[in-house]
């Protein structure tokens, strides 16, 4: 299993250009991509569409689908394993593992053989830990259970005015703090390569993990 961790960022500009220009190299001609919604309300659900096919749009005739969350336990297994891809849209962590959870979707996830992207909340939910640091939806940092993809939390959106945060959850797990426009490529569990900077906060201490000498 290949995953990529995106931060964030716009789909729509040249934000995540660098980003897609190397998923590009790795997703087959007319594969078949299947967006995960489950974070965010239905009523966003055609404003995502409209965006990811417009970042898509540089690869050769892929399809993206949506699935949709009133299908059947079995519906839903049957459609991930007919997809290619699986791609985790942002929006609140907690509902994507729940949602996830509840359809019992955990395990087909992981035994899943394709490539799997998270962007923006869809990359917290793959840690063993999903850190959800403060912000204006969220007045205190917690630590829920994630899914288990990655054997590494991640902060998305990074700027380093959540340091304070992020150093004493450090002492327990690494964690790559991941900017808007840049990502995180993951082989069996561990980072193999950066698009642009990234920061890794482990022990207390912040170190720059630069994807040039990735």
């Amino acid at each position: 299993m290949e995953i990529c961790l995106i931060g964030g960022g716009n789909h729509t500009n040249n934000e995540l250009r660098e980003v897609f220009l190397e998923l590009s190299k790795m997703i087959k001609p007319e594969a078949k991509i299947l967006i995960i919604p489950f974070a965010t309300d239905n009523s966003r659900y055609e404003s995502w569409m409209a965006s990811i096919k417009q970042a898509f749009s540089i690869m050769e005739n892929v399809s993206i689908e949506l699935l949709n969350e009133d299908l059947s336990e079995k519906e839903m297994e049957k459609s991930i394993i007919e997809h290619d891809i699986l791609y985790f849209i942002g929006g609140k962590p907690e509902r994507l593992i729940h949602v996830i959870e509840e359809k019992g979707l955990t395990s087909i996830i992981k035994n899943f053989q394709g490539l799997i992207i998270g962007y923006s909340a869809g990359s917290l939910a793959f840690g063993n830990d999903c850190i959800i640091t403060k912000d204006k939806d969220y007045p205190e940092t917690i630590v829920i259970k994630g899914l288990g993809l990655v054997g590494f939390s991640v902060e998305v959106h990074y700027e380093d005015n959540i340091d304070g945060e992020l150093f004493p959850l450090s002492n327990e797990r690494k964690i790559y703090a991941i900017p808007n426009g840049s990502a995180v490529f993951s082989k069996k569990g561990e980072l193999y390569k950066g698009i642009n900077d990234i920061y890794s906060f482990q022990n207390l201490k912040k170190e720059i993990v630069n994807s040039k000498v990735l």
